[in-house]
């Protein structure tokens, strides 16, 4: 009896494993969120913030001054508000504006240090109408150092450096803008890259509003 069982418990292993070697890998097709050495590869998980800072004037930590100023207020004042993602810029009345280069809307600093392997940095610009109006009154988007020199369409920052934001404005031909007190806000996104990396999610949005008619506007 004892070896009858045996050979029962023999046989019972023998064919477990058979069975076990005879089945297919499991695949699974889960992707996760992981903490990994390249950082190109855990971008989705990042922030802007990590690389770049936004500032106005009164928010820039240097306590630089000469920024644009929001024309036709009185008193003056800066034309931008607010800090990183809630950074806004409001130009004011630009009725019948030919073109005009407004300097230092905004200024943007790389942070030091920067993330490993995330120097240096690349930022550039698109803009995008307002999608009420459909109206484009900001045409062109420049980089410079922030005494105005060395304008170009894109900036390259190492850590710490530090860049100011123009833009062209123009609200002509009067058969466009018709100059009956509209606002129009333009979406000026602000795209971040680096070595390894060039997708679109470090990106900052900032709007941008010209008012086209009498005054300063909302």
């Amino acid at each position: 009896m004892k070896t009858t069982l045996t050979r029962l418990l023999a046989a019972a292993a023998w064919l477990a494993a058979t069975v076990t070697l005879a089945l297919p890998a499991i695949r699974s097709d889960a992707s996760f969120n992981t903490v990994s050495t390249n950082r190109a590869n855990t971008v989705a998980a990042d922030s802007p913030d990590n690389y770049l800072r936004l500032y106005s004037q009164s928010t820039d930590p240097t306590g630089l001054v000469g920024y644009a100023v929001k024309k036709n207020t009185a008193p003056a004042a800066p034309a931008a508000t607010g800090t990183d993602a809630t950074l806004k810029v409001d130009l004011g009345g630009y009725k019948n504006q030919s073109a005009l280069v407004i300097s230092r809307v905004l200024t943007l600093q790389a942070l030091s240090p920067l993330p490993v392997g995330a120097a240096p940095l690349t930022v550039t610009a698109s803009l995008a109408a307002d999608p009420v109006t459909g109206l484009q009154p900001v045409t062109a988007v420049s980089f410079s150092n922030t005494d105005g020199s060395g304008a170009a369409p894109t900036a390259t920052l190492t850590a710490g450096q530090k860049r100011q934001v123009n833009v062209t404005i123009k609200t002509q031909p009067s058969s466009v803008f018709k100059g009956n007190n509209v606002l129009h806000t333009t979406t000026l996104t602000l795209k971040v890259t680096y070595p390894g990396y060039n997708g679109d999610f470090l990106s900052v949005t900032v709007p941008v509003s010209v008012w086209d008619g009498n005054g300063a506007g909302p």
